[in-house]
């Protein structure tokens, strides 16, 4: 490619020189010439529209100077670039810092050799710290995004696999990345090997925190909707059951378990007597004696409605797969930040609803676990939490959004709407914490407050409207007897034009984009308009073929110009040589 761009090069000096000879032959065309492309370019420079926004799409050079073509963070698809400009594509053909590649296919998209289409560039997410994906279901956010960046992504990587897709698409790629790979699947929907996972196991009971640690688990596995009367009996519960956990850890019988949890909230006599060993008990510095006596004080029919709101917030464990994935732990979740492993958490969407305290369990105390390993972002973990509305409000992910960052933690949440953002994340400003600190992407939007949402975030541009008529008139007269005759007729036009203020997109058109187009905004870029690609789908542009392409066009062009140049060189010598004479 080196020689085709020499031999390129080579052609634009001697057409230069050809056309410096002319100027040289006729001055008064050349400087005539000359000064109406000037006028031109002024012209053109000096049309700017900003009166009423400056809003507009961000284009190749925006990316390439945000760091988002190339690299290996979240694919979002293709960038169409524009035709380049001449004289910048000119320059850049002699510097060679610049890929010969690159540099050639530049010039000849200025020349229109190349059409834009054919230029496309992979753009990719590269610095964003936590994404947010707004798209309906079955639109393609697994094929589009899930699945590609599984492919791609070295990291460590824990994944919310619904329908187990994602663990049959890409576990084996994983694995030939050198990755561990653990599929939680307790009902054996991608494999009829599952691994497990005890929550219980990852609390240290030597740790100062453990209490913490049992009080964090309660709290993920009552849920809460946000529209309860009364507040008390969740509060309550999920002190009893934050209880049944440390009991469970230090003066349990059987196995330290989810299990024997539901075995002490469901059997009076065991609960009775781990609450009296707890009002003895000397471990965390009394800190578990003063548990159970405050469990304790609540007696009577107070008591009857905590154990039922406990045990109903746990009867998600009354079924025998949950049981026998809940039992043991097959993996450490510290290995996550230690090593290099992809987990894969697939609960059927028939059960998401009825399992979202597990899938809430699961990722908090994998979140823990995170933060445990200390502070580092050389072993990043990410979080792809598909259909995470079935999360609700989890406290642990609003810690996650805006506190995790340095421990490694990166989320990417996938959502249907903006709507469901205050399911999750209430109503005090939570659904903004989560959009102020996340690079969002929409496609596929078929509601109206999404669809506002986005056009409102994309802003106004300045644009020009030309307005105008035309007018005629015809008279006549005719005098008797005498005979004269008159006539007169006129005709009138005008065109005026306004600056107005329009915006990139307005809401109807926002809804009715293709659903393969995305609209994303990240922090510090123009809004991003790109098309989403299929991880089935071959890359255009790229590889072998694009480079023979390429080759072949620049080495007609360079090799026509030289003989071009060269043929109207020596006509010019040879007609022009006795002026000179």
């Amino acid at each position: 490619m080196a020689v085709c761009r020499i031999v390129l090069i080579a052609g634009v000096i001697l057409s230069g020189l050809c056309l410096a000879y002319l100027a040289v032959l006729f001055p008064g065309p050349a400087v005539l010439i000359g000064i109406a492309v000037l006028a031109v370019r002024a012209r053109q420079k000096g049309l700017n529209l900003f009166s009423h926004g400056t809003a507009r799409w961000a284009d190749a050079s925006d990316l390439e100077r945000a760091g988002m073509i190339g690299g290996d963070g979240l694919n979002i698809g293709r960038v169409i670039t524009g035709r380049p400009a001449f004289w910048k594509s000119l320059r850049e053909l002699f510097v060679f810092r610049l890929p010969h590649l690159e540099a050639c296919e530049r010039f000849m998209m200025s020349m229109r050799k190349l059409q834009p289409q054919q230029h496309v560039k992979q753009v990719r997410l590269n610095k964003a710290v936590h994404t947010a994906v707004f798209a309906p279901t079955g639109v393609g956010k697994g094929v589009s995004l899930v699945v590609p960046f599984l492919l791609e992504c070295s990291d460590s990587c824990v994944v919310i696999d619904p329908k187990g897709e994602n663990a049959r698409l890409t576990a084996a790629a994983r694995r030939a990345m050198g990755q561990k790979v653990v599929v939680i699947d307790p009902f054996k929907i991608a494999t009829l090997t599952p691994d497990s996972f005890n929550p219980l196991a990852a609390v240290d009971p030597d740790s100062p925190l453990a209490l913490d640690d049992c009080r964090a688990l309660s709290k993920e596995i009552v849920v809460r909707t946000g529209k309860e009367p009364d507040q008390h009996w969740n509060d309550k519960a999920e002190s009893m059951i934050a209880a049944m956990c440390c009991a469970a850890l230090f003066l349990g019988d059987g196995a330290k378990n989810l299990q024997s949890v539901r075995d002490l909230l469901s059997n009076s006599s065991a609960r009775e007597k781990v609450l009296a060993a707890m009002k003895s008990s000397d471990e965390w510095g009394g800190m578990l004696r003063r548990l159970g006596s405050q469990v304790s004080e609540t007696e009577g029919k107070e008591l009857s409605g905590v154990l039922s709101t406990a045990n109903r917030h746990t009867a998600f464990l009354d079924t025998l797969p949950i049981a026998e994935s809940t039992r043991s732990s097959s993996f450490d979740p510290a290995e996550l930040r230690a090593g290099k492993v992809t987990v894969y958490l697939v609960l059927p969407p028939e059960y998401l609803r009825s399992q979202s305290a597990l899938l809430r369990l699961w990722i908090g105390s994998i979140l823990r676990a995170c933060v445990k390993g200390g502070l580092g972002e050389h072993n990043k973990v990410h979080f792809v939490l598909d259909e995470a509305a079935s999360l609700g409000r989890l406290e642990v992910l609003d810690d996650a959004v805006d506190k995790y960052r340095g421990y490694g933690v990166r989320l990417q949440f996938y959502y249907q709407s903006i709507g469901q953002l205050q399911k999750c994340w209430g109503d005090e400003g939570g659904d903004q914490t989560l959009l102020s600190n996340t690079t969002q992407v929409f496609f596929g939007t078929n509601d109206h407050q999404t669809a506002e949402y986005v056009s409102n975030r994309l802003g106004e541009e300045t644009i020009v409207v030309e307005s105008g008529g035309t007018s005629k008139g015809w008279s006549n007269s005719t005098n008797e007897p005498g005979y004269s005759k008159s006539y007169s007729t006129s005709w009138n036009t005008n065109r005026n034009w306004n600056q107005m203020a329009r915006r990139l997109l307005k809401p109807e058109e926002v809804a009715t984009l293709n659903p393969r187009i995305a609209v994303t905004f990240a922090p510090g870029v123009r809004p991003i308009c790109t098309a989403l690609t299929r991880y089935y789908e071959a890359k255009p542009g790229n590889g072998f073929w694009r480079r023979l392409r390429i080759k072949a066009e620049v080495w007609t062009t360079a090799l026509g110009l030289l003989a071009l140049s060269a043929t109207a060189g020596v006509w010019l010598v040879v007609n022009t040589y006795p002026r000179w004479r």
